[in-house]
């Protein structure tokens, strides 16, 4: 039989504790990755992904068609994320405006005396709260 025979014979023999094992990776792998942890449980999320899918590989039999199947799941993860990653600036590019060459008029920020002379002498609202600063 071929490799992908084989590989196709261990997709059809999984059972529940594997099928939890590849949830458990499925559900921690991207938030190692990202930015959405904290230092401590980005640490947990790795080793959550890393006991879960070990424990895959070896409920796989024969164990390779595990490792194989994890390293499919690994490049097609990064497939995926290459493919946003470049839609994502490639829209960017397309709604970029095109720099016509007109010169930019900058404002100076104004001094907060002046600010509050031109309000009559009242200090200015704060916009989160609408009420006067302290400042």
């Amino acid at each position: 039989m071929s490799v992908i025979g084989e590989l196709r014979v261990s997709l059809d023999a999984i059972g529940f504790e594997q099928q939890a094992c590849l949830f458990a990776f499925l559900a921690s792998y991207p938030l190692a990755l990202g930015g959405l942890l904290g230092p401590r449980a980005k640490r947990f999320a790795m080793a959550t992904a890393a006991v879960s899918m070990i424990g895959f590989a070896i409920s796989t039999d024969p164990w390779i068609n595990g490792v194989m199947l994890v390293v499919l799941l690994l490049a097609g993860m990064g497939v995926f994320i290459m493919l946003v990653w470049s839609l994502d600036h490639l829209q960017r590019r397309l709604d970029r405006p095109r720099a016509l060459g007109e010169p930019v008029q900058l404002e100076l920020p104004m001094p907060v005396d002046a600010a509050r002379e031109r309000e009559g002498g009242r200090r200015p609202k704060l916009p989160l709260t609408g009420r006067a600063g302290t400042t």
